[in-house]
């Protein structure tokens, strides 16, 4: 006779959503460091900008937080992939330009303010831009996807509001840029480190839940195994 057993997946994909969550956790706990330290960073955080925490002495932390926030999400994005959840190729496309924008950012700081464009400073900016719109699309668009699922719509509505509510932070720096760069004009922008903050708590709040979501869809497949038979009497 056969019977069901579960399959449990490999360890390694056991893994991908747990170790995603410890790197998102210790690039939390990083930029809080840098947040709170003022010999690291002596920044006004309502004024200043996240990047220039890489002209600070503390650099190296939030090179740090860059760094495990692109693998938590490399991380995730296997494991959103894996379980059926990530499959049209536009949005994974979207999710690595994620990854790979954080690890540019990292890679190529800003210019100092007032100081000359550099080419690296122009670099950083385009992968600063590419980085605040890409994670609320996949979290939007993601939503969408699901929001009809009974299994997901709870996780699909909170993607969606989440990706939704980061968007307009965006603006205060998107609309500038345009003035700026591409009409020739000045525009100056108000508080935008606060901005850039408040953007961040929320991505970070939808990396979280894209987390949680991929790991309630953990596979729990099922396998058919003989049972032992017992002779009549």
């Amino acid at each position: 006779m056969l019977c069901p057993a579960p399959v449990r997946p490999r360890l390694r994909a056991r893994l991908l959503v747990p170790g995603a969550l410890a790197a998102f956790a210790g690039a939390v706990v990083l930029l809080a460091v840098l947040h709170v330290d003022r010999r690291l960073a002596p920044l006004d955080p309502v004024s200043t900008m996240l990047s220039d925490y890489a002209l600070s002495a503390g650099r190296w932390m939030w090179d740090g937080a860059l760094l495990l926030t692109s693998t938590g999400s490399a991380l995730l994005l296997v494991a959103l992939y894996r379980r059926g959840l990530l499959a049209n190729p536009a949005l994974v496309a979207a999710k690595v330009l994620w990854c790979v924008s954080l690890l540019a950012v990292a890679v190529f700081a800003k210019d100092p303010q007032g100081g000359a464009v550099t080419a690296t400073g122009k670099i950083h900016l385009y992968a600063s831009a590419v980085t605040c719109l890409s994670l609320p699309v996949v979290g939007w668009a993601l939503g969408r996807r699901h929001r009809d699922d009974p299994r997901w719509r709870r996780f699909a509505t909170w993607s969606r509001r989440l990706a939704l509510a980061a968007i307009p932070f965006y603006l205060p720096f998107i609309v500038p840029f345009a003035v700026n760069v591409v009409l020739g004009g000045h525009l100056p922008t108000v508080a935008t480190g606060l901005v850039e903050r408040l953007m961040m708590v929320l991505e970070i709040a939808l990396l979280g839940v894209l987390g949680h979501w991929a790991h309630r869809a953990m596979p729990t497949g099922v396998r058919f195994r003989p049972r032992a038979q017992v002779s009549p009497g």
